[in-house]
């Protein structure tokens, strides 16, 4: 993944020229604020460092659970009030604001994807290593080839989901952006109602079969195709033109929320064994219902 994007930042220093003001900022900075902001950029990365370098050397402490709850309040704030400021503060229209709400909700509902979707390198490969026959004709599958469900699934059904939707918007039937979302967020909502089977069984017949976790990583693929690229879709076309740029920034801040929250509620769910599983998956489904049925 490293090299291929190395590839493509080559390939786009050595093409700018052809793009000519394509994806130039309307609202582009002076000199002077474009050096406020690339040295408090660098200030930041640099304190950053310092903090965790400090950190790793044993100057201090650090309890990771209370670090990542304390990041995570903190990302999640620093997101609320740069919405709030492009709400009351960035002069938008009525037209920017009513869109600016929705991309509110797809924000929420993107960082409560991820932090299902994520779960795969931790309560689920917990699930698979203690709760699964990964026995194949005496054969004992390593855990880490699970995680290979997702990129084959991917390369299997990617150009599947864009056929379907190439189609239905050919006969007027492409689901509005939202509804794409939702079904994605509900996707998701089914991926963990088969895990609650799977536990349920895992405690009155451990270990299960592998495909209760191959079905959960096969719905959380196709929510992932549904989800992710038209949530990208979505920012671009319903974010301030002037401010697109740091839009997408957020787009993908809710995907770091996501994975600490994935990391916060794996933990949640393996503290007290088999048993507290269960109500954790259960707020998940219904955290991702309910922001699906305000979607649609």
């Amino acid at each position: 993944a490293g090299i291929g994007m190395s590839f493509g930042v080559l390939q786009f220093i050595y093409s700018k020229k052809l793009l000519g003001t394509a994806g130039l900022s309307p609202n582009s900075m002076e000199d002077r604020k474009r050096t406020r902001l690339v040295v408090g950029a660098k200030v930041s990365v640099g304190v950053m460092f310092v903090v965790i370098a400090s950190g790793l050397l044993g100057f201090y402490s650090i309890e990771p659970r209370v670090f990542a709850e304390n990041f995570s309040y903190f990302l999640t704030v620093v997101a609320g009030l740069y919405f709030l400021y492009l709400f009351l503060l960035a002069g938008l229209n009525a037209t920017e604001k009513r869109n600016l709400i929705l991309l509110v909700l797809l924000f929420i509902g993107a960082a409560a994807f991820w932090s299902g979707f994520d779960q795969s390198a931790s309560s689920l490969s917990i699930f698979a290593r203690d709760y699964t026959d990964l026995s194949v004709r005496g054969y004992i599958i390593p855990i880490g080839w699970l995680q290979f469900a997702n990129p084959i699934f991917v390369v299997i059904f990617a150009p599947i989901f864009a056929g379907i939707w190439t189609h239905l918007g050919r006969i007027n039937l492409n689901p509005a952006l939202p509804i794409k979302f939702a079904l994605g967020l509900v996707l998701m909502a089914v991926s963990f109602v088969i895990m609650l089977f799977a536990v349920e069984l895992a405690m009155e017949t451990a270990p299960v079969g592998m495909r209760w976790l191959i079905l959960t990583y096969l719905l959380q693929t196709w929510g992932e195709l549904t989800l992710s690229p038209i949530g990208l879709a979505a920012f671009s076309r319903y974010s301030p033109k002037k401010y697109i740029g740091q839009m997408f920034g957020l787009w993908f801040l809710a995907s770091a929320i996501g994975g600490v929250l994935a990391g916060l509620l794996g933990g949640d769910a393996l503290d007290a064994g088999l048993e507290s599983i269960s109500p954790v998956f259960n707020f998940m489904i219904k955290y991702y219902l309910a922001i699906a049925l305000i979607l649609i």
